[in-house]
């Protein structure tokens, strides 16, 4: 590896560790720079900002984490198998670390939190559209599906997923600032929305897709409420 590749990856390293360990906006580029005994050079020569820095380890955690993902797809698998591992495996809420999580979320609510939710969204779908495309029209083939442009259906599913888990995101943003823990069945009726919003666009049969159960959700809320109180 090059130096200068070894000097990026230190940087994200660095400054995922202490995003997650002292929160985003309270982890200044100087405070990077100090722990790396580096330059202000060194930090601008690979990124522009706090912000892209941000956006690009989210992007690496995405990479990682859909790797995995992808390779628990198997051929023999039933389509709707193989999708909703695709679906509620991707889905950040269901997917990240928690203590990566509780960080980004604040994220969200901050003037460039919305350039790097999309940023996120961006590199899930770079990922995961053309396997899902494939299982769309292996779903086809088997009588799973009757969707008769996999490729247009994948890209809406796609940005179907991601304002479901940026609605949830949000809801649990707003009752944690206002000191309560979320409703796990107010989760679960943004998720139910979109799961049959899916399964119409691929004329699957209801309830064959899936995202996140209540229990996933009552575990999520809980722990989120429980991390959340004790850095606030």
């Amino acid at each position: 590896m090059k130096k200068g590749e070894i000097k990026k990856q230190e940087i994200l390293q660095t400054a995922e560790a202490m995003f997650c360990r002292n929160g985003y906006d309270k982890t200044s580029v100087q405070d990077i720079l100090d722990a790396l005994h580096t330059s202000k050079g060194s930090f601008y020569h690979h990124y522009a900002s706090k912000e892209l820095l941000l956006e690009e380890i989210c992007r690496t955690r995405v990479k990682n984490g859909t790797g995995q993902i992808l390779s628990g797809i198997s051929d023999s698998a039933a389509a709707a198998d193989n999708i909703n591992r695709l679906f509620s495996g991707a889905m950040p809420l269901n997917g990240e670390n928690l203590t990566f999580l509780r960080m980004l979320l604040p994220v969200f609510i901050l003037p460039e939190g919305m350039q790097i939710r999309a940023g996120y969204a961006d590199a899930l779908t770079e990922m995961m559209l053309l396997p899902t495309v494939k299982e769309i029209v292996h779903g086809n083939e088997t009588g799973e599906f009757f969707c008769t442009d996999p490729q247009h259906s994948a890209e809406v599913c796609w940005l179907l997923i991601h304002d479901c888990w940026i609605r949830i995101c949000m809801l649990i943003i707003r009752s944690e600032q206002a000191g309560e823990e979320t409703d796990p069945s107010e989760l679960l009726s943004i998720t139910d929305h979109y799961r049959h919003s899916v399964e119409r666009l691929l004329s699957a049969p209801f309830g064959s897709i899936r995202l996140m159960n209540l229990d996933e959700l009552i575990r999520l809320t809980e722990q989120i409420h429980y991390y959340w109180n004790r850095q606030h």
